[in-house]
C-alpha cells in the first residue's frame, strides 16, 4: 500500500488535541468552583505519570502518523510522560518510516497476529502505565487521560474505551455491532461468572498497569488476545470499568475476519471456560433428556406412537442425551488441554491415562447397560402378557440406543489422545544478537531515526532494551 494523498490531507477523526478532563462553566458559582477545583485535582494526578501508548500496526502508513502525533499531543497536555511504541507486524508499506518519523519508537514483531504485536509491545515498554490502541484512527486518543484517572484514583486496575455508544453504520459493521460483540461480550461475562459490567469486550483501546498484566502471562497470539486478556484478569482479581469514548471511521483497509477472528474468539474462551461453555451445558441437556424419558414413560396417550407427544419427548430425549454426555466429556477434554497448555492453573489434574482409563470404563458401562436393556425389552416383547407397557418401552428404547452410541464413543477415547498433549505457552521470537545482521532496531532520537528507518525490530526484550 501506498500513500493515495499527502498526510495534509487526510481529515483527522477528533480535531481538539486539548480536550479538558471536565467541563467549567464560565459563571463564577459554588458548584463551578468546585468542578474546577475537580479539575485540577485530576491535573495534578496525571502531571508526571509515566505512560507508554503501544499500537499494533499492519499496513497503516496513511493513519498511524496521525495517530502517533494525535497521543504525543494528547499526552503533553495533560502534563503526561508519556511516549508512543509502534510494533510494527509485518507491514509492506512505509508504516515504521511514517511512525518513527512521526516521533514514536518503533520495533518489530516477525509473529504475525494482533495478540502477538501487543504482548512485544507491552513486554518492551518502560513505564508503569500502558494504553493500547489502533493505528488507523478509530479511537479517541484524546480520552487517553481519562482512561487514566480512574486507575490513578485507585478505582479501577483496567479501563475500556466503550465505543458502541458512538458507533455508526459508517464506523462498525451492523454484524459487528449487534451480533458479534454483544455475543462474545456475554460469553466472556459468562466466562468469569458474571464478575465484569462491561458492554464492549472487544474494544482495542485500554489502560492498565504494565506489571499486573504482564503477571497475567497471557499466550493469544491473534485477535482472541482481547478476551483473553479480559478473562484472566477477572479471575486475577482485576477490577475492570468502561469509559465512554468516541469512535470514528477507519482509515484504510481493514484487517478484521468476521468468522475466522469469531472463531478465534469462541475457541479461546471454550478453553478458558469449558465449564460455562460445554460442561454445565452437557449437563442441563442430559438432565433435560431424563425428564423428557420420566414424561414419555408416564404418558397415558399415544403410548409412544409415532406423532403423539411421548413419542416426541423420547425422539427429543434420544438427541439430546447423546450431545449432553459428550458435550460434558467436551469440556473434561478441553479443560485438561487449557492446564496442559498453562491457559489456566491446574486444580488436580489427573494423569493422561488416568484420565483415558476413567472414558474406558465410563463407556464400558453404558455398553453393558444398553446390552441389560436390549435384554428387557426382548424378553418383554416375546413374554405374554408383557411385562412392561408401550410408553415405557418406547422410553427404554430410546435410552438403550443413546447409552449404546456414548458408550461406544466413550471407548474409542484413546483415539482423543493425542489432541489432549500440547505444547506450552508460545514464545514470539527473540531478537538476533549480532548487531550486525539483527534486524533489532529501537527508534529513539529522531537523529537516530533518520539512518535507520528501514531497519525493522522484532520482539523487544527487556534485557534487549536494556542493551540498545
Amino acid at each position: 500500500m501506498t500513500f493515495t494523498k499527502p498526510r495534509s490531507e487526510i481529515e483527522e477523526p477528533f480535531i481538539d488535541y486539548k480536550e479538558p478532563l471536565c467541563d467549567v462553566e464560565e459563571d463564577s458559582s459554588e458548584s463551578d468552583a468546585q468542578s474546577e477545583n475537580i479539575c485540577l485535582d485530576e491535573e495534578k494526578l496525571l502531571r508526571g505519570v509515566g505512560v507508554t501508548v503501544v499500537f499494533p500496526c499492519l499496513n497503516e502508513e496513511l493513519a498511524v502518523g496521525l495517530c502517533v502525533e494525535r497521543a504525543l499531543e494528547t499526552m503533553r497536555s495533560a502534563g503526561l510522560n508519556g511516549s508512543v511504541l509502534v510494533v510494527d507486524n509485518g507491514s509492506t508499506d512505509n508504516s515504521a518510516r511514517v511512525a518513527l518519523e512521526a516521533g514514536a519508537q518503533v520495533i518489530s514483531q516477525r509473529e504475525p497476529g494482533y495478540g502477538a504485536a501487543l504482548r512485544s509491545g507491552i513486554e518492551a515498554a518502560q513505564s508503569e502505565f500502558v494504553v493500547m490502541a489502533d493505528a488507523d484512527g478509530t479511537y479517541e486518543l484524546g480520552a487517553i487521560p481519562r482512561l487514566l484517572l480512574p486507575l490513578l484514583n485507585g478505582e479501577a486496575d483496567m479501563v475500556l474505551g466503550q465505543r458502541l455508544s458512538d458507533a455508526t453504520k459508517a464506523t462498525m459493521p451492523w454484524l459487528h455491532r449487534y451480533v458479534g460483540t454483544p455475543a462474545i461480550t456475554y460469553l466472556v461475562k459468562k466466562a468469569t461468572k458474571n464478575k465484569m459490567t462491561i458492554s464492549d469486550s472487544q474494544s482495542g483501546f485500554r489502560a492498565f498497569r504494565r506489571k499486573q498484566i504482564l503477571e497475567l502471562n497471557l499466550s493469544s497470539t491473534g485477535m482472541e488476545f482481547a478476551s483473553e486478556m479480559l478473562i484472566r484478569s477477572s479471575w486475577a482479581s482485576l477490577r475492570i470499568q468502561e469509559v465512554d469514548t468516541k469512535y470514528a471511521e477507519r482509515i484504510g483497509e481493514s484487517k478484521l475476519s468476521t468468522f475466522s477472528d469469531g472463531l478465534r474468539h469462541l475457541r479461546q474462551i471454550l478453553l478458558l471456560s469449558p465449564e460455562t461453555a460445554a460442561s454445565i451445558p452437557g449437563v442441563l441437556a442430559t438432565a433435560f433428556a431424563v425428564l423428557l424419558w420420566v414424561f414419555a414413560a408416564q404418558s397415558t396417550r399415544g403410548l409412544g406412537q409415532v406423532g403423539s407427544l411421548s413419542w416426541v419427548a423420547d425422539a427429543v430425549a434420544g438427541v439430546l442425551s447423546i450431545l449432553g454426555p459428550l458435550v460434558f466429556c467436551t469440556g473434561i477434554v478441553l479443560r485438561y488441554r487449557a492446564e496442559s497448555s498453562g491457559l489456566r492453573s491446574p486444580r488436580g489434574r489427573l494423569p493422561i491415562e488416568a484420565l483415558i482409563r476413567r472414558f474406558l470404563v465410563c463407556g464400558a458401562i453404558l455398553v453393558f447397560i444398553s446390552i441389560v436393556g436390549i435384554t428387557v425389552l426382548l424378553i418383554s416383547f416375546h413374554h405374554h402378557p408383557v411385562i412392561i407397557s408401550s410408553s415405557v418401552t418406547s422410553s427404554l428404547s430410546s435410552f438403550v440406543r443413546s447409552a449404546f452410541v456414548v458408550g461406544i464413543v466413550l471407548m474409542v477415547a484413546p483415539l482423543i489422545a493425542p489432541f489432549l498433549i500440547t505444547s506450552p505457552r508460545p514464545q514470539l521470537p527473540f531478537p538476533e544478537e549480532d548487531p550486525e545482521t539483527s534486524p533489532l532496531l529501537f527508534g529513539g532520537n529522531r537523529e537516530k531515526r533518520e539512518d535507520s528507518a528501514d531497519l525493522l525490530l522484532p520482539r523487544l526484550h527487556q534485557s534487549a532494551l536494556k542493551e540498545v
